[in-house]
């Protein structure tokens, strides 16, 4: 075992900047065979000027030159332990990288930053045209050229990409208001008083008095813990205050488990979020990923993400090769694929499969086109623009236990063909709580679902906000015209599950073989307003197979409907 305390005399920056002992730590616990690295009860800070330094492409994150605190390439059975240790970061620097690793253990931490990647202030006045705004002193920022610009540590400057509206009582995203993106380019700044500023600019809702408009400058930066190409991670007991970027981002690695990690703004700060993007997000893994016990509140974007990346095929070279390309600039830089892996062809406009192969050849002419050479002939209709995803990186998923509310955005995002068991969870969330998606036309985010059950949750006045039609929804991005042409996902069980529901949706389907919806408990509220009436409490279009609960208005009671298409 070694202690970081071992390696006091690498501390930097009159003796507080902990990357450079950290750094020295890690090498020499590589070259002895050190299993275990502790630290004793205590803050310690990484600042980024002497961390380890590795140009990054992390999915769903900003790809760039990365200075990184806790850099682990190639470790083998190796655990950090925080024993409770705050680790706090100052600017542009990633708290954890794992590459290429095996059996390891991140626990018992926090993360945070000390000065926070967004800002927030507080509605003071609201009109058609403007808005005024109290800044507090942890957010310092100045007015240049008649824009309102945040400020960091040295001269580190943070735009504003987006403003969102929380609700300061309830601490979450106020009713109804949508994201406010793109007021950068079209505001006008003007101070008012001590720490004081009037934003002249249109507003897509004008926010209520004393709410809290949460600022944020679009970019994902630093995410808190990176794993890539990894095997066997566990995190555990980790407290995930901030980062600029998601919580934990995990791509091409198998078996991960996430148990008690919560993320949550700090207690005591002031502040109303805690991420800037979402919680956990999971691409191209397998295995078994876990996620039980967590807290997952008050961050930017969605609670978790498992899915796959469709590349799109830019062009058919030959009987046996394709070129295709990563078209989300967040994917690229990821290597989809590897010869031997087995891969699908899928129709952009249905997103059916309609032709399997294997990989032979992979040749990447850049971050964004690769050339695939294939083992057997191409299926004769394969087109430009029809998608490939890899079929051996699919995991089995399971959440239990976790509870998500207050975040912007959407709850669970499930997209994996393997199986996955969502149970004994609680969400309070804006949008859908569950969203089973997948698209090959705007995201890229793969595949269809085979097997999933969704039991014994509680659904707690979801959809209170504007990122959803419904507290569960199954709706592959297929346009309507191709609907009747496609089963998507198939085999979804929803049962058991609690429903306190003051807007009537719970349940939106389209494209699905073999869907129930059975022994499900609805409890009506009035906390919010319901928004429109006609809302119908299962929408379920073109789907096969279907076995449902009738639910009669205003009854808690269910009975049961069989149908087949």
């Amino acid at each position: 075992m070694a202690n970081i305390e071992e390696f006091r005399s690498y501390f930097g920056a009159g003796n507080h900047d902990a990357a450079p002992a950290v750094n020295a730590a890690l090498a020499a616990a590589k070259v002895s065979g050190e299993r275990r690295l502790v630290f004793p009860r205590a803050r310690y800070d990484f600042w980024p000027d002497r961390a380890s330094e590795r140009y990054w492409f992390i999915s769903n994150n900003d790809e760039g030159l990365k200075r990184v605190a806790f850099s682990l390439e190639e470790y083998e059975n190796f655990e950090i332990d925080g024993q409770g240790s705050e680790f706090v970061f100052h600017g542009y620097v990633l708290p954890f990288t794992l590459q290429g690793c095996r059996n390891i253990t991140l626990k018992n931490f926090s993360v945070d930053w000390a000065r926070t990647f967004h800002s927030e202030a507080i509605v003071l006045a609201a009109r058609e045209g403007s808005i005024d705004l109290e800044i507090p002193d942890q957010f310092p920022y100045k007015i240049e050229h008649d824009r309102l610009v945040f400020t960091g540590e040295g001269d580190v400057t943070y735009g504003i990409e987006n403003m969102l509206e929380f609700d300061t009582e309830k601490r979450e995203t106020a009713f109804g208001v949508f994201d406010n993106f793109g007021v950068c380019e079209w505001h006008k700044a003007e101070e008012i008083g001590p720490r004081q500023v009037r934003l002249h600019a249109k507003f897509s809702t004008l926010p209520t008095l004393g709410n809290t408009m949460v600022i944020t400058d679009g970019k994902r930066l630093c995410p808190a813990i990176t794993i890539d190409r990894s095997q066997h991670v566990t995190v555990q007991n980790v407290t995930l205050y901030h980062s600029g970027g998601m919580g934990l981002i995990a791509q091409h690695s198998a078996d991960l488990n996430v148990s008690n990690v919560r993320v949550t703004a700090r207690p005591g700060s002031g502040r109303m979020i805690s991420l800037t993007a979402d919680a956990t997000h999971f691409v191209n893994c397998a295995g078994e990923i876990t996620l039980e016990d967590c807290v997952f509140e008050n961050q930017m974007d969605d609670a978790t993400n498992v899915h796959g990346i469709y590349g799109r095929i830019s062009a058919v070279l030959s009987p046996t090769e394709i070129e295709f390309e990563l078209v989300h600039p967040q994917q690229r830089g990821m290597d989809i694929f590897a010869a031997g892996d087995p891969i699908e062809f899928v129709r952009h406009t249905t997103l059916e499969t309609y032709h399997e192969n294997t990989v032979s050849c992979v040749e990447g002419l850049n971050k964004q086109f690769t050339r695939l050479t294939l083992k057997s002939p191409l299926h004769p209709d394969a087109a430009v623009k029809d998608a490939v995803a890899n079929l051996r990186w699919i995991p089995n998923f399971t959440a239990r236990g976790n509870r998500s509310r207050g975040n912007r955005a959407r709850g669970f995002l499930v997209t994996t063909g393997g199986r996955a068991l969502i149970e004994n969870n609680y969400f309070h969330i804006a949008g859908a709580a569950i969203l089973i998606e997948g698209d090959a036309n705007y995201w890229f985010e793969s595949g269809a679902v085979k097997d999933v059950t969704i039991r014994g949750n509680s659904f707690d006045r979801c959809n209170y906000g504007v990122w959803g039609r419904a507290t569960i929804e199954i709706n592959g991005a297929i346009e309507p015209q191709y609907r009747g042409a496609s089963m998507y996902h198939r085999n979804i069980r929803i049962e058991n599950n609690i429903f306190m529901d003051f807007h009537g949706a719970l349940l939106s389907a389209h494209c699905v073989d073999g869907l129930t919806f059975r022994g499900n408990t609805v409890h009506r509220s009035n906390d919010y307003p319901r928004r429109n009436k006609e809302t119908q409490q299962i929408a379920v279009d073109f789907c096969l197979n279907t076995l449902m609960d009738d639910i009669a208005n205003n009854s808690d009671s269910l009975g049961t409907r069989e149908t087949a298409g």
